[in-house]
């Protein structure tokens, strides 16, 4: 097992807003994940461990009427003695079960350096997803490192740049270099392996390009950042523990996990290779790398009906009751309370697309609902 936890550092609600990863046996590179609910208030809790202040991570979504169900994210791997962030992601919900998540490219190594790319979906009745990926760029961005810890908001490092969370029309147009630009149309419960990929293929295929293969890249170290695995299973009960190379199954409930769902499908040609089935029925199993520990939880939680799992995931999306949380503090898995913002039908719109995603064949085999008592009864 070569990748450990080197660091973790928590809100003072319990959920993270840091975590350091590195592998060990072979020297690999420290991964940095920064990651603060907007609601989050300044003060102690409110600094990553690393130095990032939730006031610069958050932005133009810092303790604003939606930031209880608005997440940003910072990722950072170690370059040359400076920890850089490759990738700023932004998420939010409501409770209709739509999502819409944007990944900036920061790496400024990288030939698409500024883009940003936006996944939306709504969910049509049970049975039926409108999405619609769009990538925009601003003019003449130029080209800056950005470390962590943030000094200060992104847009005031990179002042080309508008605020990830600004109105669309201000992180600029639909970028003409990407074909299919926009992606837009529907996906429906039951579509095989074959309907999906052909609604992908175009978009995705813009990732292959050299022009863009450092942004794909980079997305595709933080998949695999966030796939634990095995690391679920060992003993470790919290990441702030005695023993700081064991990750708890906590971990693979953190509110990033909807930019790894949208994104990887688009990114990651590796994880859209499929699941279970596809790793079943390959030649060569060992070549497909599907990280099923992005995605698990979810359908473990919705799809299987484990209502352990559901109150977990429940606390990290629409644990506290007060927008912003500073006004009203309380959290429904602890004092029972009911949020004013509630996630259950985003966490099942997930777990739905996990399915639709990178396991088809189960939308054909059991229904949207019901999944649980079906397979009970095979």
């Amino acid at each position: 097992m070569a990748v450990q936890q080197v660091a973790g550092y928590v809100q003072n609600d319990g959920n993270f807003c840091q975590l350091d990863l590195k592998d060990r046996d072979f020297d690999g590179p420290l991964m940095r994940i920064e990651t603060f609910r907007c609601s989050q208030p300044t003060g102690k809790f409110g600094v990553t461990g690393a130095g990032t202040h939730v006031k610069y991570l958050a932005g133009l979504d810092h303790l604003t009427p939606t930031s209880n169900r608005t997440f940003r994210h910072i990722f950072s791997v170690q370059d040359k003695n400076k920890t850089k962030v490759t990738l700023e992601i932004r998420g939010v919900y409501d409770e209709s079960g739509s999502w819409e998540i944007r990944v900036r490219d920061l790496d400024p190594e990288s030939d698409s350096f500024g883009r940003v790319l936006i996944a939306k979906v709504k969910p049509k009745g049970e049975a039926a997803y409108h999405l619609r990926y769009e990538i925009r760029q601003q003019p003449n961005v130029k080209r800056t490192l950005v470390s962590s810890p943030l000094s200060a908001r992104i847009m005031e490092i990179v002042s080309e740049l508008s605020d990830i969370g600004a109105p669309l029309e201000k992180l600029g147009a639909i970028d003409p270099n990407f074909a299919a630009n926009p992606l837009d149309g529907e996906l429906h419960w039951g579509s095989d392996y074959y309907e999906v990929n052909t609604f992908f293929d175009d978009f995705v295929d813009n990732f292959q390009q050299k022009h863009f293969s450092t942004w794909a890249r980079n997305f595709q170290v933080y998949t695999r950042f966030g796939d634990f695995r095995d690391k679920c299973i060992h003993p470790g009960t919290n990441l702030v523990g005695p023993n700081r190379q064991l990750a708890s199954e906590y971990l693979i409930i953190r509110a990033y996990r909807d930019s790894l769902i949208l994104g990887g499908r688009v990114f990651d040609p590796e994880m859209a290779k499929g699941g279970f089935f596809n790793v079943w029925e390959s030649e060569d199993p060992l070549s497909i790398d599907p990280k099923p520990g992005v995605y698990a939880p979810f359908l473990s939680a919705y799809i299987l009906d484990i209502g352990m799992y559901q109150l977990g995931i429940d606390k990290v999306h629409s644990d506290y009751g007060g927008i912003p949380m500073a006004l009203a503090p309380g959290s429904k898995l602890e004092t029972g309370i009911s949020p004013i913002v509630d996630s259950t039908r985003a966490n099942q719109v997930l777990a739905e697309l996990a399915v639709l995603f990178y396991q088809p064949q189960l939308s054909q085999l059991f229904g949207v609902t019901g999944m649980a008592r079906e397979l009970q009864e095979v």
